[in-house]
């Protein structure tokens, strides 16, 4: 920063100086990225810079590029936090979960940024109020500020528009409406093909928040949000008929308080819900797969100087996956009985002083489980960590955990089908838990325009279950749940490293991450040990914007990434017109190494007090590049092919209109 002017002297005996005509001349700081306490928050301001895939530009897909989270393919949406699966993690409006949020098949979610403020993560328990997850929390956040006059955003294009508008509601009040609805038919329906054959999906979100401040100690909020996907599939060669239907619904309320004496209370109350439908028919059968989850709960927080304390309740109904079956040539009935459990958590942290530089994290977290067959889990999990501190600019921190999930989440398919489902911890599946440890280093330098951070992991997980049938078990076989899924162990380590531009036109940041994540399933018929299926050992990604002037902006993405592993067909038989595969090793091969560029340029026709106007260009897939997603085995009339699956299209072009008002 410089200053510059002139300056004018005072009397003689005065001991002051009095400047004119002064100027201060500095680089904003335009980092997208915050850290606080072992969180990361994105910014949603960051979507307006970045590529977007059919006139969208995903906050999860952007999580995915942070260090210790791990990308996997264009059909996944979930995220790999310091090698742990999907299932692992909660993922949130406002701390209230949601069990499944993906559309179009996995390749973006159901998030609309623009209704948001900022994205919060937390890539491991570092505080007893964290829920119960054995991964990390993704949390997307409100403003907490309300809009002084009406205000919003639109964005129109090729696949979906989508809107939202901020309505002031007197002086202390506002409402948010977002909605989002896909016309991908209508303009892309020769590029939705799969092998030739024609599929077709919709997909729609719409939010709702109102906010209310009756004064400066206080705000409440309610928040509702309802999501659909449909999609349709017909496979002539098989005469095989496909249709799926899933989606969320949510309503939370929310109040938060804020005493003149110093301590801070929020509570919450809320209900959420997903569903799936998935349908499948041919001549010989037809067969139906639903399943959903329905959660009412209570969250309570209560945070004074150095403690906070937590209390949460969960009434949890679950269908796990029950097949209904008809016309099929497996005539064994099987019927997956519905679910209920009450789950109750009482917490407490506290921070204790040390030194002038060393402080001490500590916290318990006692939960209670208890299902519907009067089966009880308890744990008693602690949290703890060593933090030491230099200023403003470095921080240095030891964590250890314990945590218990008592929530599963299986399924038969990893991309992007909503094949997989919910179900509670009971007499046959005991609670999945961690035990895990952590070391981060995080400086800031070159006044705070670069930040640097390294860390190093280690987790130990126990009771993990794996989805080991497919869905023609439901045709030609006596199929159970139980059969259907093997359990075990498994640890995970790696090292993560990220370097940040935080100043200057410049913006964005080059991380590294080495990954393993082994699974042990002894005494199965996936006895040793073999690589998750999400497992990249190495990931680089580089994200970027550059800001050139007042109309044109520019950003950009790579990924480089090691392939995904897979469980390699040694060969195969048709017995009576079924297909008989013998496999190699499990997860004994890989996929080839993942690469994929993006890049978008902005021009803004107008861009002054806050508002845009002007049109995206984006690039998805940049250099062509062809990335496996899985391989699969298909049997046609004349012949068979095995071989890699691959995306649609070698590269997706988008061109989208947005406007702020």
């Amino acid at each position: 920063m410089t200053v510059t002017g002139s300056m004018a002297q005072g009397p003689a005996d005065s001991a002051g100086i009095a400047l004119r005509d002064v100027q201060v001349r500095g680089h904003r700081v335009r980092s997208y990225l915050q850290d606080s306490a072992g969180v990361q928050v994105m910014s949603m301001e960051m979507m307006a810079e970045m590529p977007k895939i059919l006139g969208n530009a995903d906050p999860m897909r952007y999580a995915q590029l942070m260090p210790g989270i791990q990308s996997n393919s264009e059909f996944d949406a979930g995220l790999h936090i310091q090698g742990c699966d999907n299932s692992h993690n909660m993922v949130s409006i406002e701390g209230v979960p949601l069990y499944n949020v993906a559309h179009l098949l996995g390749f973006f979610s159901i998030f609309n940024p623009s209704h948001y403020s900022t994205m919060s993560m937390e890539k491991s328990p570092r505080h007893a109020f964290a829920p119960n997850r054995i991964g990390g929390v993704l949390s997307m956040n409100h403003a907490d500020t309300l809009a002084r006059r009406t205000s919003g955003e639109i964005a129109i294009g090729p696949m979906s528009s989508q809107g939202t508008l901020r309505l002031p509601a007197g002086c202390k009040s506002q409402f948010t409406v977002s909605a989002r609805a896909a016309y991908l038919n209508l303009l892309y329906s020769r590029w939705l093909k799969i092998d030739g054959q024609q599929m077709r999906y919709f997909f729609s979100d719409y939010n709702l928040t109102y906010r209310y401040q009756p004064d400066r100690r206080n705000t409440v909020w309610a928040d509702a949000y309802i999501g659909n996907d449909r999609g349709s599939y017909k496979e002539a060669d098989y005469g095989l008929s496909t249709r799926m239907d899933w989606g969320n619904a949510m309503g939370a309320v929310h109040w938060r308080h804020q005493s003149s004496q110093g301590w801070k209370a929020e509570q919450c109350v809320y209900v959420t819900h997903y569903a799936n439908r998935l349908k499948m028919e041919q001549a010989t059968f037809a067969l139906s797969l639903p399943s959903d989850v329905t959660t009412v709960g209570y969250r309570g927080r209560l945070a004074l100087s150095r403690m906070t304390l937590g209390m949460e309740y969960g009434w949890h109904s679950l269908q796990p996956q029950s097949p209904e079956t008809d016309r099929q040539r497996n005539s064994t009935p099987y019927n997956e009985p519905r679910q209920h459990a009450h789950e109750l958590s009482v917490s407490a942290d506290h921070t204790l002083g040390l030194t002038t530089r060393l402080a001490l994290e500590s916290g318990l977290r006692a939960s209670v489980f208890r299902t519907c067959s009067q089966r009880t889990f308890a744990s008693a999990d602690p949290t703890l960590s060593l933090v030491w501190t230099a200023g403003r600019q470095t921080r240095l921190t030891l964590n250890g955990l314990v945590r218990h999930q008592y929530l599963l989440r299986t399924g038969f398919s990893s991309v992007g089908l909503p094949t997989e489902f919910m179900m509670a911890a009971d007499k046959r599946y005991a609670p999945q838990w961690v035990t895990g440890a952590s070391l981060t280093f995080d400086t800031y330098l070159w006044d705070r325009s670069l930040r640097v951070s390294a860390e190093v992991y280690y987790k130990r997980l126990a009771n993990q279950v794996e989805y080991v049938g497919n869905a023609f078990d439901f045709i030609f076989s006596d199929y159970s749940l139980d059969k259907a899924q093997i359990s075990g162990s498994g640890h995970n380590y790696g090292l993560c490293l990220m370097a940040e531009r935080r100043k200057g036109r410049l913006t964005g940041w080059l991380s590294y991450t080495y990954s393993r994540a082994r699974r042990h399933f002894s005494g199965t018929r996936l006895a040793g040990s073999y690589p998750a299926d999400h497992e990249r050992p190495h990931e680089l990604n580089m994200v970027g914007t550059y800001r050139l002037d007042r109309h044109w902006s520019f950003g950009g993405t790579l990924v480089v990434a090691s392939g995904t592993p897979y469980t390699r067909i040694k060969r195969f038989y048709l017995i009576s017109s079924n297909i008989v595969t013998e496999y190699g090793p499990h997860n004994g091969e890989r996929l080839n190494p993942y690469l994929r560029l993006d890049l978008s340029a902005n021009y803004d026709f107008c861009a002054r007090n806050g508002k845009r106007r002007g049109i995206n260009f984006s690039l998805y897939n940049a250099t062509m590049h062809s990335n496996d997603i899985f391989r699969r085995l298909k049997v046609y009339k004349n012949g068979f092919a095995y071989k890699p699956y691959r995306f649609i299209l070698p590269v997706l072009p988008s061109v989208s209109y947005y406007q702020n008002f």
